[in-house]
């Protein structure tokens, strides 16, 4: 599988360098839904929480509609609580918000105004906020989610589909799902679903991409 990969890695590499290339440099921003996914990742005891992405984007394209687009993102991620049972006689509600800095990069398929993406992202654990409740006093929140328990480093696959005009303006719809858990205590994994608007510089027209 490796040989065939990597052969096909070098039958396409000149025919894509042949072709007239560009860059295009842009923003984007937007919100979705975090959660979990894993053996402790349960939707019996865990719900979406509401997130925020933002950051810019910079977009190498080719005449042929090929692109690979790299993305510098500051995103939130995490998840609910819904009436976990801590321990014996303690349910456990509230959320965990998981600020990153991201790194996407992208194999992206343009068809007129509509394209399809996938790729791998790498992820930066900045900080982590929690408003962790118990239904009785006296008990601390678990220690799962401490500090020096909170992996810094994350990383996944990115899929999805979006529009673009020719104006540069675009939207586009994404899945995202990390292959680490967010914890060394525990299976628990980022998984989520975004929407994102955002602008890119306008394509040059054919006749100036084709100039020597």
């Amino acid at each position: 599988m490796k040989k065939a990969l990597l052969f096909l890695t070098l039958l396409l590499a000149p025919l894509l360098m042949a072709q007239a290339q560009y860059v295009r440099l842009g923003a984007k921003g937007g919100g979705g839904f975090a959660r979990l996914h894993g053996d402790d990742g349960s939707s019996d005891y865990t719900n979406t929480l509401g997130v925020y992405h933002i950051g810019g984007v910079v977009s190498y394209e080719f005449v042929s509609r090929i692109a690979v687009q790299a993305e510098v993102l500051y995103a939130q991620k995490g998840f609910t609580y819904e009436d976990f049972r801590h321990n014996q006689t303690d349910d456990l509600s509230g959320d965990l918000r998981l600020h990153y800095i991201e790194l996407p990069l992208l194999f992206k398929l343009q068809k007129g105004g509509l394209f399809a993406e996938a790729g791998p992202y790498i992820g930066y654990l900045l900080d982590a906020s929690d408003d962790f409740q118990l239904d009785s006093a006296g008990t601390n929140p678990p220690p799962f989610y401490a500090s020096d328990r909170l992996n810094r480093f994350d990383y996944g696959y990115t899929v999805g589909i979006g529009i673009m005009l020719d104006s540069g303006f675009f939207m586009s719809f994404r899945h995202e799902g990390g292959f680490r858990s967010i914890t060394t205590a525990l299976d628990q994994k980022n998984l989520g679903f975004r929407v994102s608007v955002g602008y890119l510089i306008p394509a040059p027209s054919p006749a100036e991409v084709m100039q020597p």
